[in-house]
């Protein structure tokens, strides 16, 4: 299968077809109409009567199998030809949109640049744009594959005689039935595939097939980097219940198995799986309650988005809640949070701290003159911060987040998910800031170093250990993109280096990167605003109720504006 073959494709023979198969179910339809009336032969009672009625009963059977198997060929006519439309038209925008670059798609989907000057960022745009072509050119040959593979699966079963109408009892049931056992199904997304892949492979997905994968499969789309973000928070909703449910089930068979040990069993494994799995339940009903209190919709686009949520993996739930679309976003800020986060303890005041500052941002636009842009603030827990929850010995997370090893975890996910929120976005180059607080900032850090890059503008660390790294470059940003904040009375200074090498690289405050000072002034909005102190302060605002001056400077960051 290549390109070259979806080109070929014919249509018209296709819609022919399906259109002769209906115009054939009617005509099976009235025979067998006829032949149930025939059957009753009124007035004829002999052995000779009962052998016709048979007869003319067991042909009416028959026919509604055939009616079954023109369903189940008049569905996949319809749905090739559909699928076949589709992948048409987005070849035909691909070559258009690569003609314009000066590139060609070649018929195994591989895109070839035409040699072109330019600086080293142009190059690399460039270079990003053609492994885009090429991932959705790709994404219209496996998915035509698909397409051709389904066919010949149920060409196949009609030839073994193995779709029928399964028992239906009118003609209508029984053509539904054989169309039950017709259509196309949809592929799943490419595993372990980067982001780019992701939203070709939804891409060359007609909206019927997209709809029944969000349908039948939410689970493949929930937590998919690539995949639209209001598909993941539908996605995601639909799938609380389902998850609250089985946790709910597990809870259950683990209180029967504690009351079969010795001392209710304490210290046992399931002991601590129980605790575990009653934190999730908790997660499962915090987001529910947020998402419920005001969901995203297209008729509210200021609304929470549920874009990740994983209660299956590790000890602790995790999550990602959405301000706005980040699809549809100019500016986007996603934060990583510190030691002691949870979903259940800490999504309340991360949501209204999200809320606040993108309503700063909207602000700051508007007083630039930008007030049509759109902002999308994000909070991520997508990974396990050490968590004080009295389940380990006193101070052991502490020692925990000493190390790196649960920011590590989550860093390679964390840049996946930036590589996502550009491939999904439909803007041509988002303005995206990471935001990172205490043990989140050395996710963040890490995650800005992982290898094949990101599209991250300007990052701020604050309240941070340290980050493994010195400068703008390390991080993969332009120079004077990186920020540090750090208040007078931050506990988090006893953990940093006291030289140019230690547990998270040099200390924050004496790398290269922008020192912001975040001490109490006026700021050039006119705002009275509180200084950011103590390790807590910085996303907080102040007792008179405005963002502190580190607040109001990251909102600065988020809208494209120098922070002071």
């Amino acid at each position: 299968m290549d390109l070259t073959a979806i080109d070929r494709w014919n249509t018209a023979a296709l819609d022919t077809m399906a259109d002769t198969l209906g115009s054939r179910v009617t005509t099976v339809g009235e025979v067998e109409g006829a032949l149930r009336t025939a059957a009753q032969l009124p007035g004829w009672f002999s052995e000779g009567g009962d052998s016709a009625r048979s007869l003319y009963t067991v042909t009416a059977d028959d026919l509604r199998d055939e009616a079954a198997v023109l369903g189940a060929a008049q569905r996949l006519a319809t749905e090739t030809s559909a699928a076949v439309k589709h992948l048409q038209a987005r070849l035909a925008a691909l070559r258009s949109d690569a003609a314009a670059e000066s590139m060609t798609i070649n018929p195994d989907g591989s895109v070839v640049a035409a040699p072109k000057d330019g600086t080293e960022e142009e190059q690399a745009a460039r270079e990003s744009k053609r492994l885009t072509l090429e991932a959705s050119a790709k994404a219209l040959i496996a998915q035509a594959a698909d397409v051709d593979a389904d066919a010949q699966r149920v060409f196949t079963q009609i030839q073994a005689g193995e779709i029928s109408a399964r028992g239906a009892a009118t003609m209508e049931e029984a053509t539904r039935a054989g169309a039950d056992q017709g259509g196309l199904t949809p592929l799943e997304p490419p595993a372990d595939a980067p982001p780019r892949e992701v939203t070709a492979y939804w891409e060359a997905l007609t909206p019927e097939q997209q709809q029944q994968v969000l349908t039948d499969h939410p689970d493949w789309l929930g937590n998919v980097d690539g995949i639209p973000m209001p598909v993941r928070h539908t996605a995601n909703v639909s799938l609380l219940d389902r998850e609250q449910k089985r946790l709910e089930d597990r809870r259950d068979r683990l209180r029967r198995q504690i009351d079969d040990h010795w001392f209710d069993g304490t210290f046992t494994n399931e002991d601590a799986e129980l605790e575990h799995v009653e934190k999730k339940i908790a997660d499962v009903e915090k987001l529910r309650q947020i998402i419920d209190a005001d969901p995203w919709s297209p008729d509210n686009l200021g609304g929470k988005m549920l874009v990740l949520m994983d209660m299956q993996s590790g000890e602790q739930g995790k999550a990602a809640i959405a301000i706005g679309n980040p699809d549809d976003a100019d500016h986007i800020s996603v934060t990583t949070p510190g030691v002691d986060t949870t979903i259940h303890g800490s999504f309340d005041s991360m949501m209204g701290e999200s809320e606040n500052m993108r309503d700063e941002v909207l602000d700051e636009l508007q007083r630039e003159g930008r007030g049509g842009q759109t902002v999308s603030t994000i909070s991520w827990l997508g990974f396990e911060p050490p968590v004080s929850d009295g389940s380990r010995p006193p101070g052991w997370y502490l020692g925990e987040a000493a190390q790196q090893d649960r920011a590590s975890d989550g860093a390679d996910d964390l840049a996946d998910f930036y590589r996502g929120l550009a491939a999904t976005s439909t803007k041509d180059d988002p303005h995206i800031v990471a935001l990172g607080h205490s043990y989140g900032s050395v996710t963040q850090g890490l995650a800005l170093q992982e290898p094949g890059g990101h599209p991250v503008d300007d990052a701020v660390f604050y309240g941070s250990p340290g980050f493994e790294a010195n400068d703008e470059p390390e991080l993969g940003l332009e120079q004077d993109h990186g920020y540090v904040m750090q208040g007078d009375d931050d506990w988090i200074r006893h953990t940093q280096s006291k030289g140019p090498i230690g547990t998270n690289g040099p200390a924050p405050n004496e790398t290269d990167l922008v020192q912001l000072d975040v001490d109490a002034r006026t700021t050039p909005d006119g705002v009275d605003r509180e200084g950011a102190y103590e390790h807590p302060d910085y996303p907080r605002n102040g007792a008179n109720g405005e963002l502190r001056v580190s607040g109001y400077l990251m909102a600065r960051i988020i809208a494209g504006l120098p922070p002071e």
